[in-house]
């Protein structure tokens, strides 16, 4: 699978203070990876941080759609070194961390757009052009998960982007982009709890005959 026809976002201006650096090692599913950290002031990079995009949710691994969404984000950020914005929840207001000891963040990718026609999202609506010189680009990788088809925006926070986000993912549904091609394709937060409801009876149905 090839995503060269993917919408790529405008960049972003980012404030360096609130950023860390990061470099990617692993990416587990279409919306958390682990990574390396630089340190600015050990001058040397701290190991093996897990990191989940806090925004969006991707479907689950063993759900459909779970092993392309992990691919594209592979694609995306895969070996590269990201600016990371750490970001405290509701349910966690004194840390970043979730339940789980990730790091919650909105994760942006600076680097080079080559020459060449592009497909990119700008002011709520997909364009097509042609970028006559190389420049670099900083890029919302939430954002292009979301236009692309492979996120659903998270619901249950409010939060600066979220509009920007909807109109994204509104945009990508009526398109039919991504999982956004299925009929009726099933949010993440769902599936886990059908597969809780399944486990939860399975384990009652087994204890009658124990």
């Amino acid at each position: 699978m090839t995503y060269d026809q993917s919408f790529i976002i405008a960049p972003e201006n980012l404030d360096d203070t609130e950023t860390l650096d990061v470099k990617v090692t692993r990416v587990f599913d279409g919306d958390g990876f682990l990574a390396k950290v630089w340190h600015p002031v050990r001058q040397a990079w701290v190991e093996s941080v897990s990191f989940r995009l806090a925004f969006i949710d991707a479907p689950e691994m063993d759900q459909r759609f779970g092993e392309e969404a992990r691919n594209v984000l592979e694609w995306l950020i895969g070996g590269k070194i990201l600016q990371v914005v750490p970001i405290v929840k509701e349910f966690t207001p004194d840390s970043p961390l979730d339940q789980y000891k990730r790091l919650l963040c909105m994760a942006y990718l600076t680097e080079e757009m080559p020459v060449g026609r592009k497909h990119y999202y700008l002011d709520g609506e997909c364009k097509d052009g042609v970028a006559k010189r190389a420049r670099l680009l900083t890029r919302n990788i939430e954002l292009e998960l979301i236009i692309n088809g492979w996120a659903w925006v998270v619901r249950q926070y409010a939060f600066d982007h979220e509009e920007k986000y909807f109109e994204a993912q509104d945009d990508a549904k009526r398109m039919r982009r991504g999982l956004w091609a299925a009929r009726k394709p099933e949010p993440p937060w769902r599936f886990k709890q059908r597969q809780m409801r399944w486990r939860d009876a399975n384990i009652g149905q087994s204890s009658i005959f124990d």
